[in-house]
């Protein structure tokens, strides 16, 4: 079975491991590299890291359409399937013919639930108890295709974006093997059905929290969004403002606690904070170009200042 992966994100890397000891990887197609870090360097993604450690070929098509030449490689190859799994941009219908079997998506979601770049992280933001991992067979639309094997997966309370995409990459590879058996067998897959809903690729705006919300509201964003953009406020205090990103939180408590929404309700050993509804601890957070540290940690070096301080929404 010969595989084309088309793939940009780190998630990717459990599942080309496996695809490449089971199957012939051709190749893979993945972004152009792109500045990082605060100097802007140039730097390869993980997906390409990858492929030179494995000596497997390389695509990074700045654009698709119109782009014969890449086209043209792509066909020359031959192969039986695409994989694709975050890739980023939207593969025209023209390529998808090029496959002898099929071009297949891995989207983890429970389609057609959260159609769009970003599904896992806006499932913890929603405040979802499950996802899963769909195979679909690629049509020209985005993540509407026909579904081969769909698997749920538990989002546990204590589940951050980091921990729930673990959670769903050891997953990727038994959800391919059964679309292909299933393909193999002749099995046309199935129409979505339910309610249609997307996630949107983030804005790093998405990430500032607003404390009149409610405390849980707060929590299910600060898990999404732990990794980009991160979840963030501003301290405010008598000489100025400081940024915050808040790592990991917890629901302390969702009854009121009388004071306004950004204010510090206890500052003794924990930090815990008044929320429109409810009251948030603070568990782990990181000073702006400083590293992450831990509730105790912080109010070590920072107590004063707390205790003149409120945070901004």
């Amino acid at each position: 079975m010969k595989i084309v992966f088309w793939g940009s994100s780190e998630i990717g890397i459990p599942l080309l491991e496996k695809i490449k000891a089971r199957f012939d990887l051709l190749s893979v197609v993945t972004a152009v590299d792109k500045p990082q870090g605060r100097h802007l360097k140039i730097i390869p993604g993980p997906i390409k890291k990858w492929a030179q450690k494995n000596n497997i070929r390389i695509f990074q098509p700045e654009k698709l359409t119109g782009n014969q030449e890449f086209y043209n490689e792509l066909k020359k190859l031959k192969p039986d399937l695409f994989v694709v799994l975050s890739y980023g941009k939207i593969i025209p219908h023209s390529y998808l013919e090029i496959p002898e079997i099929a071009p297949l998506n891995i989207h983890p979601s429970l389609l057609p639930k959260f159609r769009g770049p970003a599904p896992l992280e806006w499932a913890l933001i929603k405040g979802e108890r499950e996802t899963g991992i769909t195979v679909i067979l690629m049509d020209k639309n985005i993540d509407t295709g026909r579904i081969l094997p769909q698997i749920k997966v538990k989002i546990d309370e204590k589940d951050d974006i980091f921990s729930l995409r673990e959670k769903v990459s050891c997953l990727f590879f038994d959800c391919l093997i059964e679309a292909i058996t299933k393909l193999l067998q002749g099995y046309t897959g199935e129409e979505q059905k339910g309610i249609v809903s997307y996630a949107p690729k983030l804005k790093k705006e998405d990430g500032k929290i607003k404390w009149n919300e409610n405390a849980l509201v707060i929590h299910n964003k600060i898990r999404g969004l732990a990794d980009w953009p991160g979840a963030y406020t501003f301290l405010v205090y008598p000489q100025g403002k400081r940024m915050l990103k808040i790592k990991k939180s917890a629901v302390f408590s969702m009854e009121n606690s009388g004071s306004e929404p950004g204010r510090f309700v206890d500052l003794n050993k924990k930090i815990l904070v008044a929320c429109g509804s409810g009251i948030l601890s603070i568990e782990k957070l990181q000073e702006e170009g400083k590293k992450i540290q831990t509730a105790i940690e912080y109010l070590n070096g920072h107590h004063k200042i707390l205790k003149e301080s409120y945070l901004q929404w």
